[in-house]
């Protein structure tokens, strides 16, 4: 049973260890980008301003993309920039910074430039399509890997269990600290790999757990369309009316004349860094249709905001951020010396059958 356990580790760890050092890599980039500069946003006006103005932005956003779908990202000072998300069929997400009063683009901050916003989608979908799928197949097989190569280290004779041998050349050395690192923080990287496989099955999760009616909106209410949509800020207003409780972190409006605009908020007790609780309004009446707060009343959403929470450290401050670079610079030893064991391990043989057709050759002339 262990040599199907040994066998199991090698040839899936091959398959996995390219996934390995480049979510490893790419992960703890992120984590070091978020430790040292969190959420940035460019400041756009002076910090007395007003309230933004909503509907000047989605005036704005619709002059340029009629037939998208919008997501505004709301900092926690109002004074600083909107960052909208920008969906279009058949088009890849664009993100923007609009200045909450006037609606006017404005630079992309630093930290959050196109090199990041790059590196996040090779991290969340390896610039994909249907990446995530993709990275929760390479989860599952490095999680695989895990359990596999814990059971292949587990020691008859325990002193023996944390030697590094460096009198024994590179390639032992490697294997020694290969085993020891996998072993040690098996914890860390488990529970990174699990948060990680959550996040890229999460809409898997959800329609598991709480399935939708197919073209019913998830108010479980219909909207008829009657004359043009309310002001947004006119929206965002009835929605803090009826909930004035906890920050609004975004709001989300739909092109399609039957779905609500939905507001975001995060309540003082809530865990998902961008808050659970969500408001539905009906956007020709402004009749508020569903005030939710799912991390209660919905399991696929505690699941993810949980899995949230733990994969990026926003839950236990500065020192799980540490922890969760050290974890992917973990999984990037962990494949490199993988990959290095299994070449040292081949050129190893090819010497062995080397040395053996030269011994037969001489043998023969013999």
């Amino acid at each position: 049973m262990k040599r199907i356990v040994i066998l199991l580790h090698r040839y899936l760890g091959l398959l996995a260890a390219l996934f390995a050092l480049l979510l490893g890599l790419s992960g703890s980039l992120l984590a070091v980008q978020q430790l040292l500069q969190g959420e940035t946003y460019p400041a756009a006006v002076a910090s007395h301003a007003a309230s933004p103005h909503y509907q000047v932005v989605l005036a704005s956003l619709r002059a340029s993309y009629p037939q998208a779908d919008f997501t505004l990202r709301l900092p926690q000072n109002p004074a600083d920039a909107i960052e909208v998300r920008v969906r279009q069929r058949q088009q890849p997400d664009q993100l923007l910074w609009l200045d909450p009063q006037f609606g006017r683009p404005m630079a992309t901050p630093e930290g959050r430039g196109t090199g990041w916003r790059w590196l996040h989608e090779v991290h969340a979908r390896l610039l994909l399509e249907d990446g995530k799928t993709w990275v929760g197949v390479a989860g599952i097989a490095i999680l695989l890997v895990l359990l596999s190569g814990i059971i292949h280290w587990w020691p008859k004779d325990w002193r023996k269990a944390w030697r590094l041998r460096r009198d024994k050349g590179l390639a032992v050395w490697l294997g020694d600290l290969h085993r020891m690192l996998g072993a040690s923080m098996l914890l860390l990287l488990l529970l990174s790999t699990l948060s990680g496989l959550v996040l890229a099955f999460n809409q898997p999760i959800r329609q598991w757990l709480s399935p939708a009616k197919h073209g019913q909106p998830r108010t479980g209410k219909h909207i008829t369309p009657a004359g043009p949509q309310l002001a947004l800020d006119e929206l965002v207003a009835r929605g803090n009316a009826r909930l004035p409780q906890g920050r609004l972190s975004s709001i989300s409006i739909s092109t399609r004349p039957g779905q609500p605009v939905e507001l975001r908020k995060r309540l003082v007790d809530e865990l998902h860094p961008n808050g659970s609780t969500l408001i539905r309004l009906d956007p020709y009446r402004g009749t508020v249709l569903s005030v939710e707060r799912t991390e209660q009343t919905q399991a696929w959403r505690k699941i993810g905001s949980w899995a949230q929470a733990l994969h990026t450290g926003s839950l236990g401050g500065v020192w799980h951020q540490l922890l969760m670079v050290v974890s992917g610079v973990v999984l990037m030893i962990l494949g490199g010396s993988g990959l290095f064991q299994w070449q040292a391990s081949r050129r190893k043989q090819g010497s062995r059958q080397a040395a053996m057709v030269a011994t037969r050759a001489r043998t023969a002339q013999q």
